[in-house]
């Protein structure tokens, strides 16, 4: 039979053959229970979050309303969107790899593994089929989030959609690097429990260092490469090519190790080498566009640039900038600084070093034992000033002192603001009821062999 089954097979085109197992595969995710309950509670928690989300947002318009002065604030990507995804990250990170690992590892449990190999397809070929069907898996998550679009759109809601998109974007890598971590997961392991260990190692461990980011030192640096820091980026409305070739780079590399894993019949000096020469080039290209690093700032409020004329002028000091910070990291006047201004001038100054002098203190609020604690140090073509304030409006005057230059700020609209008051309530019977609904009905239909024949 398998005999029969394999030369019925190579008969066929490879583009056919991958036609025929992207459909097959497609089935078997369709008839998953795992992925039908994995959309209810993803249909749940995005209701909630959305709901909870335009009551605060109203709340704080009505202030906003009264006190004009305050609408700046009422950005509704920053205040609905983005806490409404807040749900689609808990349902990536802790149950999307459950159906991921189920799709990748049941070849590799009931023996059909054996089979596919020995196709006219490459591993890799086999893998970016299943990753294409994992694709239609993504098109049913996305269902909840444009539910928020539309009923945002109807309660009378501001979209900038640049700032959407990229929000998207940002969801859309992330998912495809778990995905690509869960292949890896079950190409290393026997057992499907097994692999679900290791990918969820990784996604939590992620989580572990985005929290020792900002204790610095080397923690600090491989807090950069966190998936959650990666994807924080997305969500403030900051577009870099670093984020994005980083995303790239971990999914190609974990797809690519699961590709050259995947042959059983393979010994281990056969497969160490591509995998080596896969990473080295992977480093060096990530390493090439990180010098080059390319932002854009999708923002309404442009709330991660400079006037334009400050950027112009900024980008003319082409000496080295030393900035020396006498604050610990812990301290919340490094956040805003790093926040308001550090952040800005990097993607703005050609030749810019941060230094964090040592600073000792007796704890959180304690007093710290360097007289300098607080200071900020400036040196530029020779010349050197210090400062005690962490804001943009002191500390830019201050650099174009020391770079002999005079800026006149551009006019620019100023952001407003979109301040809304709306009541989202009913929506739960949509988020609650009908799309759960919706998804155990497919549920139901596509586990009908009759249905799936019709398909």
């Amino acid at each position: 039979m398998g005999a029969a089954l394999r030369r019925c097979f190579l008969q066929l085109s490879e583009f056919q053959l991958s036609r025929v197992l992207l459909m097959q595969e497609i089935r078997t995710l369709l008839i998953s229970p795992a992925l039908w309950i994995m959309l209810v509670i993803l249909s749940l928690l995005v209701g909630y979050s959305f709901i909870q989300a335009v009551e605060l947002f109203s709340q704080a318009s009505q202030t906003a309303l009264s006190y004009p002065e305050l609408a700046s604030g009422m950005n509704p990507t920053e205040g609905v969107f983005v806490p409404a995804f807040g749900a689609y990250y808990l349902v990536e990170t802790l149950l999307l790899p459950f159906v991921a690992i189920r799709l990748f590892g049941q070849d590799k449990q009931n023996g059909t593994l054996k089979l596919l190999l020995q196709l006219p397809l490459s591993p890799f070929s086999l893998n970016v089929v299943k990753l294409l069907a994992m694709s239609v898996v993504w098109l049913f998550i996305l269902l909840p989030g444009v539910s928020v679009f539309i009923i945002w759109q109807y309660l009378g809601g501001a979209v900038h959609f640049p700032e959407l998109l990229t929000l998207m974007l940002g969801h859309t890598l992330f998912v495809l690097t778990i995905i690509c971590i869960a292949m890896f997961a079950t190409a290393i392991s026997d057992t499907l429990p097994t692999a679900a260990m290791i990918c969820l190692a990784a996604t939590l461990g992620s989580w572990v260092l985005d929290f020792a980011a900002g204790e610095g030192g080397w923690m600090g640096a491989l807090g950069a490469w966190s998936l959650t820091t990666l994807l924080r980026q997305f969500e403030s409305g900051l577009l870099s090519s670093d984020s994005i070739a980083s995303f790239l780079a971990l999914s190609l590399l974990f797809f690519t190790a699961a590709s050259v894993l995947l042959h059983p019949g393979r010994k281990l000096c056969q497969k160490t080498k591509p995998l080596f020469v896969a990473a080295v080039a992977l480093l060096f290209v990530v390493f090439t566009i990180m010098q080059v690093p390319q932002y854009r700032d999708v923002t309404e409020n442009r709330k991660h640039s400079f006037n334009p004329a400050d950027v112009r002028a900024l980008q003319q000091m082409n000496k080295p900038l030393k900035i020396t910070i006498h604050l610990a990291p812990e301290d919340g006047r490094l956040y805003d600084l790093e926040r308001e201004v550090l952040a800005k001038l990097r993607r703005t100054v050609p030749n810019l070093e941060v230094v964090f002098a040592n600073t000792q203190s007796t704890g959180l609020f304690g007093a710290s034992e360097n007289d300098n604690y607080g200071l900020i140090e400036y040196e530029y073509a020779d010349k050197h000033d210090m400062s005690y304030s962490n804001s943009s409006f002191e500390i830019l005057p201050l650099l174009y002192a020391l770079g002999g230059l005079k800026v006149t700020p551009d006019v620019i609209p100023s952001y407003t603001g979109h301040p809304l008051v709306a009541d989202a309530s009913n929506s739960k019977w949509w988020f609650y009821l009908l799309l759960p609904l919706m998804f155990l009905l497919s549920a139901y239909l596509f586990r009908q062999p009759q249905f799936l024949r019709r398909q």
